[in-house]
């Protein structure tokens, strides 16, 4: 269950932002770079999925939602933690992670950029900050603290400085949430995380109850798609808006935030307008 949280105002381009990605549809793309364990630059495409603590509505999904405890300015995806930026993550984070401890669970905080390009608008945000992988089995353990692991405890550090309390009661829950963002998805998009290893060679087969082409049901059913599902969640540092619309006059943006919050919450957010 969340402990500690933000209790300040939303960041002053959480609204625009949202607002443009709405003009996408439901399933927002972005791009997302990533330092590897060799030092190199790699980037892909990901799809939005919201952000953390304020799933978007969906009624395909049927699971009990976590009341509406928090918000944040946080941005998720989801991925599987057999995909290589996921050891990206944890490799160019602090703790140095291995391989091993990429696809063992919660943990993370490397460096990333996210870049989204709203074509109708033409409008171009860019989000640098830190990305925080969570899987549902080790993100909360009841009643004992001490049981969680490091990369769970500074997650759970990191991120609650940016979950800002809505003034609502109720029971929070971090797995659910983890649980939730697999509910959101298709019964196909769920049978991905039982799909073979991705990157791996055909000739090297693939593993008990892998295979293209399945569905999935929710998450505590499937063993699988449990052990290799992660939700990402990216806590910004710097953010820049770029307006293209108007040859004569573009603009740009960028919001840095300023200090270290690490007694109230997130620090403020300073602006200044710079030539496009």
């Amino acid at each position: 269950m969340a402990s500690t949280s933000s209790s300040g105002a939303a960041a002053p381009w959480k609204s625009t932002f949202d607002s443009h990605l709405k003009k996408v549809g439901s399933s927002p793309e972005f791009y997302l770079a990533t330092v590897s364990h060799e030092g190199l630059p790699r980037v892909r495409a990901c799809i939005h999925r919201g952000f953390w603590t304020s799933l978007p509505e969906n009624s395909h999904n049927k699971l009990p939602k976590n009341p509406p405890v928090f918000d944040s300015d946080c941005p998720t995806f989801t991925t599987d933690a057999r995909m290589s930026k996921v050891y990206d993550i944890f490799a160019s984070g602090k703790g140095k992670g291995t391989l091993e401890q990429s696809r063992a669970g919660t943990g993370g905080g490397g460096p990333v950029e996210a870049v989204y390009w709203v074509k109708d608008i033409s409008m171009q945000w860019r989000i640098k900050g830190q990305c925080w992988i969570i899987a549902a089995d080790d993100v909360e353990h009841e009643g004992d603290g001490d049981m969680q692991n490091s990369g769970t405890v500074t997650m759970k550090a990191v991120l609650q400085r940016y979950m800002r309390k809505t003034g609502e009661d109720g029971d929070w829950s971090w797995k659910r949430e983890v649980e939730n963002h697999f509910g959101n998805l298709s019964p196909m998009m769920k049978g991905t995380f039982k799909n073979p290893p991705p990157g791996q060679p055909l000739k090297d087969g693939a593993g008990p109850g892998e295979a293209l082409g399945q569905k999935a049901g929710e998450l505590q059913e499937e063993d699988l798609a449990r052990k290799n599902f992660r939700v990402a969640v990216l806590t910004p540092q710097e953010v820049e808006q770029l307006d293209l619309s108007d040859p004569a006059h573009n603009q740009r943006w960028r919001w840095t935030l300023t200090g270290d919050g690490k007694d109230e919450g997130i620090a403020e957010w300073e602006m200044v307008e710079t030539w496009p």
